[in-house]
């Protein structure tokens, strides 16, 4: 027997007995882990560009302030050295950029230089 047969020979009448469930009207989905996910992916851009703009900045003061050459084949230099390994740097930002998706994010991103 079920619990409404039981119930009902109890002398409840058709009233569920306890431990029966009601079915919902609408079944729920967890999406948390979406909500989730969608955060860390945009905690991700936002440090990467962080980086990002941080390196930009640096390669600008090395060429303006420091001499170094931006061109790919300059001569060593402790400048152009530092140069190289900001581009490369960079390089990789934007990989992880691009694999968080940042064209997506961005266009949301209130800060972002694209928006102006």
């Amino acid at each position: 027997m079920n619990a409404l047969t039981e119930g009902h020979r109890a002398g409840n009448r058709g009233r569920p007995t306890a431990g029966f469930r009601a079915p919902l009207s609408k079944p729920t989905r967890d999406t948390g882990h979406m909500v989730d996910d969608i955060a860390r992916d945009r905690a991700i851009y936002h440090a990467l560009k962080a980086a990002d703009e941080v390196a930009a900045a640096l390669q600008v003061h090395l060429i303006e302030e420091h001499g170094a050459d931006p061109e790919r084949a300059a001569p060593h230099s402790p400048s152009t050295n530092s140069l190289r390994l900001l581009r490369q740097a960079r390089e990789r930002l934007g990989q992880g950029l691009r694999a968080v998706e940042a064209d997506r994010i961005a266009e949301s991103d209130e800060i972002s230089l694209r928006n102006q």
